[in-house]
């Protein structure tokens, strides 16, 4: 029987699966990666050559199409996995190479004092052959390393089976690199007309406004804001049509095309029109007394609370309306459905979605600290006990290897975070209330931590998630079948929904996924997230970094 590509089993004699071997190429990149930025950023950079470009800017420039190109590549082997099955049963007795490991070695160790000259180095004329020599040397031992852990043959199957997938992303990824710069070179004139709108809707209901269209300050004496580039809504407005994109082709089966194409234009409008309102209740409210709320928590989350407005109302236009949608649901079933009545779905993520509703309403509502999370506990507790029942039928044993991996994905979040984030006390507004209030908030942010966030969002990225990538009914998607599209896609949704630390949440969704897919059921998943959450707390308390929360 063909091995599965991701479940990594050893055979009799010790082999290694085409899993297994991913995986510790995987987690060598991704340690390799932690030590080299630890040295690559522990010298100051002074020099000033051309180099400053293709090390900076042209590296972030392939980081963002490596990263587009990866997930077009997972989305597009989702949607062809189901036609294709790969066999990988020639990965099991693949000879290792020690040869190739120590080649490997050899140019990891070339690469660090390359690293060293490369920021030390104020030479222009040497920079570019420092770069070039250390770009090589990294491509080299990427591949070496595949080479170490299978002949190239081997590998060559696995590119040959997925050929068309891995070119069509190219493209694709291209595309995406060429609209973000588009955008960029559309972010003044867009700024421009939103200082209009604001200044118009302002001019409606606000006496003694003050505008200046050349430096674009509007307000009244007691309260201005500056309509910057970043406030022209140009991130919403592609975060509006990436989902309307994916809406469109996740439903094109269902909606009457070329007529639904109107949702894309639709919501681009709506997402522009609400970020200039957007803009103007921020003046309003810091006008009205209230600064700290205005220019912290409304100017933080109002953005989000829109974009998910938006996003709803196009799904559900996508659904309900007859003359997008092909089928409509039977009318008397509809506000049952609506309601999360008789919808598989529902149970898996309404308590995520919920919770986030609450959460960033708290959030618009405060100067920068989170008084209100309680709330989300509160929702979250509302959301989980109305799907009980639905979730019984759930397997939520876990075992030891879930702790294990819980402790393994802390100690790489605690990493990123000592490179990342700066340490941060005990908020002043958390200090300065009452004990037995202070007390209380610490409880509810320990308990919905270790609790009900890992439940909430393991239900919604591991229970729903992860297996509707294999298969649109999804309940009968066992997690043992999934395949490595639909983690890779998973996890990188995961991660993005950790901001800042995106990157070792891809990490962490990769590993709560790869051990329900090892273990065939969500509670590991779920208990492995708590461990990992727990010793996020148990920081915070005793060791007083509070930057983790």
């Amino acid at each position: 029987m063909p091995a599965h590509p991701l479940l990594p089993s050893v055979s009799s004699a010790g082999r290694l699966s085409l899993g297994h071997r991913l995986g510790i190429i995987v987690v060598v990149l991704i340690a390799e990666s932690i030590v080299h930025t630890f040295v690559f950023q522990s010298v100051a950079f002074v020099g000033g050559g051309d180099v400053h470009w293709l090390v900076q800017d042209g590296l972030h420039l392939l980081f963002k199409f490596f990263v587009a190109y990866v997930v077009f590549v997972s989305i597009l082997a989702a949607a062809d996995t189901p036609r294709r099955r790969l066999d990988t049963s020639s990965f099991i007795d693949a000879p290792l190479s020690p040869a190739w490991a120590l080649v490997h070695a050899a140019l990891v160790g070339v690469i660090v004092p390359l690293s060293f000259a490369m920021r030390a180095n104020a030479s222009a004329a040497g920079d570019w052959l420092l770069a070039s020599t250390w770009l090589l040397c990294g491509i080299g031992a990427v591949g070496a390393l595949f080479m170490a852990l299978a002949p190239a043959r081997r590998w060559m199957t696995v590119l040959g089976s997925f050929r068309v997938v891995l070119l069509s992303a190219v493209p694709l990824a291209f595309a995406v690199l060429i609209a973000i710069h588009i955008s960029q070179s559309l972010w003044q004139p867009a700024a421009r007309l939103t200082f209009a709108l604001v200044d118009g809707e302002l001019g409606l209901i606000l006496p003694g406004l003050h505008s200046d269209a050349d430096t674009q300050i509007l307000g009244t004496d007691r309260f201005r804001v500056f309509v910057a580039n970043a406030c022209s809504g140009m991130e919403g407005l592609g975060l509006t049509a990436v989902f309307c994109a994916v809406i469109l082709w996740l439903h094109r089966r269902e909606l009457r095309f070329p007529r639904a194409l109107i949702l894309l234009p639709a919501a681009l409008i709506l997402m522009f029109l609400l970020n200039s309102l957007r803009i103007a209740a921020l003046v309003l409210i810091g006008n009205a007394g209230y600064p700290d709320v205005a220019t912290v928590g409304f100017h933080s989350q109002a953005g989000w609370i829109l974009f998910n407005l938006v996003a709803v109302s196009m799904a559900i236009a996508a659904r309900r309306s007859s003359w997008l949608s092909v089928a409509r649901p039977d009318v008397a079933l509809e506000g049952a459905a609506a309601a999360g009545f008789d919808n598989p779905v529902a149970p898996y993520l309404m308590p995520l979605v919920l919770s986030l509703a609450v959460g960033m309403l708290a959030k618009a509502l405060s100067a920068g600290f989170d008084l209100l999370y309680p709330a989300t506990l509160v929702a979250a507790g509302i959301a989980l006990w109305f799907y009980r029942r639905e979730l019984q039928g759930l397997d939520w044993r876990c075992n030891w290897p879930a702790i294990g991996m819980g402790t393994l994905v802390f100690l790489i979040w605690m990493l990123f975070d000592k490179m990342q984030n700066a340490r941060h006390d005990m908020p002043d507004a958390l200090a300065r209330l009452p004990e037995s209030a202070r007390y209380a908030w610490i409880v509810c942010r320990a308990v919905g931590a270790i609790v009900t966030v890992p439940i909430v969002e393991e239900l919604a990225f591991r229970g729903y998630l992860l297996r509707v990538l294999s298969g649109r009914d999804f309940e009968s998607v066992r997690f043992r079948d999934v395949r490595w599209p639909a983690l890779a896609g998973s996890s990188i949704l995961f991660g993005v929904t950790h901001g800042g630390m995106w990157l070792p949440g891809i990490i962490a969704g990769a590993a709560y996924g790869w051990l329900a897919i090892r273990r065939d059921r969500l509670g590991e998943a779920v208990a492995a997230h708590a461990m990992t959450n727990a010793l996020l707390v148990i920081a915070v308390l005793v060791f007083n970094d509070w930057q983790l929360w």
